[in-house]
């Protein structure tokens, strides 16, 4: 940083002209007529030899100037002329000396301090106008809201004294409905005399208007035996309806409730087809709908997070007497099954959605489908710990003290197990993530060794996760046991793996290994564009699909540039390809990189995992016996085409402990999560179309209102009231269960 110096250059020659410089040199005149400069202006500079350069040609100019002018006027004359001619140098702030740094330093704090005192304060009054402010506008709010409570105090004192209308004024067919209305309340008001064998059957009222007595009765002329059967139905205050129904209306009214349901149809919609046809009106199916929503008590959950869960307590025993009334339970063994699953679902964009369900594993017709699955929590967060522990106490209550019910002199044995997809069942066990170093659910066996049959890991049990879950994190046998079991009274030998997820997981990794040997044999791998006339083979892989009868499935760049794609398939697209896995074979042979050999162990994978799973799904006896042997060497046929890092959890359980779940519970197949995935839907569906979307005061509004659904759900189904659906047959391809603008629309 540099500063400029101006110093008249007449002052120079005064100097130059004094007697004693005549003789020196010229460093030593440079000196002087440097000190002279700094004591004119104030200043303490060091005298550098960038100054001295600087300085000894000015100098040396004027000294020469001098020596041209004799004489004391001439220098005077010359002096005269350069008074207005400046000298100008430059300074670095480095040649400043100490002191002179010093000094500025302290006036600059000084103009400093006295900046910031006039700020704070500015700043002062500021605060003090803004508090001035608010108060003033806190005393304003207080007025208005006192203005308006005074207006609204005057208009009610205004209505009271406002005299009533007379009886007499209002229209005939108005007095006859606020009698009708009076009798209502009377029988309401009076209903408790029939638990004490009373009934009453006129009243008298005093009409203040005309001073004049009038007799409401009650109830008409009827015979004893009606009148103590009327007197106990309204005893009953919301039975009342129900039954003064015949039993063919008060089935045909329970079964537009299902069909009200299942459509999504609003009361507004139904009331004006109600009132165009002989259908029976709102207000009697809102009577019965009342009575089939309150079938199961719901209540708030206690965590964090809105949720809402019905008394396990009462679905179980409502099931158990309706599968008893059918005759499915209650022969040689009175042993209950109960699965509890869960899993988690997204609902829109912002609502995340847990829902956890109980099925009765003896009812085989169902326990694999909507109806099956019934929901006794709904959490709206994340499928997480500590969200589960919380919202489900009053289930795990009802698991450790619900072990017996009695039910027409039968005692039934409740046995509970556990259910859901993988990470369902680590949270709720406690246990890590599906990628941890310990993931399986069963053994303490490492995923670094899950290739290798051979090992055999230890068993876990639920009072080792529990001892496990208290060490520390670094405890090399802690086996990634994060937290206490959810469940700690579920033991290990009652939670069985979801067969449905099993199947789709692995599933989807021999459907992806498949897809990257079209991609390689294509030329695809990796590109960020698709030409579909270039890739001939996943090109046949489309038009195999649809030889399948699975459509819809087209190839797509992925958005990260990583190649190409189809979307996945689903469960039942899945069943389809691995039933016709010739096609499957034949266009895996048209890859060149592939060998015969490679074709035909791969052909051995596919095969050998559907055969097994198929085993998993009935149970047969002589697959049992063999399932263990070849669940290993399926395994090591699979290492042995791909690489043992893409051994997953699911892969493990199949080759390692798939054998015992089948030997200790026969089928599995009644395990499987597919009506979970369906109520899934199904609530995801009714979220949208069937509730406010409002959470309402205690947050739960939209929740009770999913919930009151289901119970209306199950109360039908326990009366057997169900929609008879016709099949549909497509007039393009001739198959049932679509029509042909679907059949088109799917074929695009």
């Amino acid at each position: 940083m540099m500063e400029n110096l101006s110093i008249p250059k007449s002052f120079v020659l005064d100097v130059l002209c004094d007697s004693n410089c005549k003789s020196l040199s010229m460093l030593d005149v440079s000196k002087r007529v440097f000190d002279s400069i700094c004591q004119r202006k104030g200043v303490d500079l060091l005298f550098t030899e960038r100054i001295q350069c600087q300085m000894r040609y000015q100098i040396s100019k004027l000294r020469n100037l001098l020596k041209s002018r004799r004489g004391t006027k001439a220098q005077d004359k010359l002096k005269e002329s350069y008074k207005s001619n400046m000298w100008y140098f430059k300074v670095l702030r480095s040649e400043y000396k100490l002191t002179e740094l010093q000094n500025q330093r302290d006036g600059l704090l000084l103009t400093n301090s006295k900046l910031r005192k006039e700020l704070s304060k500015v700043r002062q009054r500021l605060k003090n106008l803004k508090q001035k402010y608010k108060a003033r506008k806190s005393k304003l709010k207080k007025l208005k809201t006192l203005r308006d409570k005074i207006s609204l105090a005057i208009v009610r004192t205004a209505k009271k004294m406002k005299a009533p209308r007379p009886f007499a004024s209002y229209s005939r067919s108005w007095q006859h409905s606020m009698r009708a209305s009076a009798k209502d309340k009377c029988n309401l008001a009076l209903s408790y005399l029939g638990l004490h064998n009373y009934e009453v059957y006129d009243v008298v009222l005093k009409n203040n208007t005309t001073k004049k007595f009038e007799k409401i009765t009650l109830v008409d002329d009827v015979s004893e035996d009606e009148a103590q059967a009327k007197s106990k139905v309204m005893c009953n205050g919301i039975g009342e309806q129900k039954r003064s129904l015949s039993p063919e209306k008060l089935e045909i009214i329970r079964l537009l409730i299902l069909i009200k349901d299942e459509n999504n149809m609003s009361d507004r919609a139904y009331a004006a087809i109600a009132g165009i046809s002989d259908l029976p009106t709102l207000y009697a199916l809102k009577q019965e709908m009342d009575i089939a929503s309150n079938c199961i008590s719901f209540n708030k959950t206690h965590g964090k997070e809105p949720g809402v869960e019905r008394d396990m307590e009462s679905v179980l025993k409502y099931k158990i007497e309706a599968l008893a009334e059918q005759g499915k339970v209650g022969g040689e063994d009175n042993t209950i099954r109960v699965k509890i699953s869960g899993d988690g679902t997204i609902v829109g964009k912002s609502n995340h959605f847990v829902n956890v369900t109980c099925t009765i594993i003896n009812d085989k017709d169902t326990a694999t489908s909507v109806e099956g699955h019934e929901p006794i929590v709904i959490i709206n967060g994340e499928e997480k710990y500590d969200v589960l522990k919380a919202h489900l106490v009053n289930v795990v209550s009802t698991v450790n003290t619900f072990s017996t019910f009695v039910h027409n002199g039968i005692e039934y044995k409740i046995e509970y197990y556990l259910g859901g997809d993988y990470k369902f069942l680590l949270e709720v066990l406690g246990l890590g993530a599906a990628n941890s170093n310990y993931s399986c659910i069963y053994c303490k066996k490492p995923k670094s060794k899950y290739h290798d049959s051979s090992i055999i890991g230890e068993l876990r049990t639920i009072e080792e996760i529990i001892e496990c879950s208290h060490k520390r994190d670094n405890d090399k046998t802690k086996f990634c046991c994060k937290r206490e079991p959810i469940f700690s009274s579920i033991p290990l030998s009652r939670v069985v793996v979801d067969s449905l997820h099993l199947f789709l997981r692995i599933s989807d990794k021999l459907t992806n290994a498949l897809i990257r040997d079209l991609e390689i044999a294509d030329h695809m791998t990796g590109k960020k564009n698709f030409d579909r006339s270039k890739a001939t083979h996943m090109a046949a892989f489309e038009d195999m699909l649809l030889e399948c009868d699975i459509y819809g499935v087209r190839f797509y760049v992925k958005d990260d540039g990583g190649g190409v794609k189809p979307r996945d398939l689903t469960g039942p697209e899945k069943l389809k390809l691995f039933g016709n896995l010739d096609k499957v074979e034949a266009l895996l042979r048209t890859c060149k990189h592939r060998t015969e050999e490679e074709v035909d162990q791969i052909m051995v994978v596919w095969r050998e995992f559907f055969s097994l799973y198929d085993v998993m799904r009935n149970a047969s006896t002589d697959g049992v016996e063999q399932m263990s042997k070849l669940s290993k060497q399926w395994l090591q046929l699979y290492i042995s085409i791909f690489t043992s890092r893409h051994v997953t959890p699911y892969m493990h359980v199949l080759s390692d402990h798939a054998s015992d779940i089948v030997n200790m519970h026969g089928s599995i197949n009644v395990f499987n999560s597919q009506g979970l995935e369906k109520r899934n839907h199904t609530i995801t569906v009714d979220f949208f179309k069937s509730t406010n979307h409002r959470r309402g005061q205690d947050g739960i509004e939209s929740l009770s209102q999913l919930m009151k659904k289901c119970n209306r759900k199950m109360y039908l189904v326990r009366h057997q009231i169900a929609v008879q659906k016709r099949m549909r047959t497509c007039s393009l391809c001739l198959k049932k269960g679509h029509d042909k603008r679907v059949c088109g629309r799917l074929k695009l």
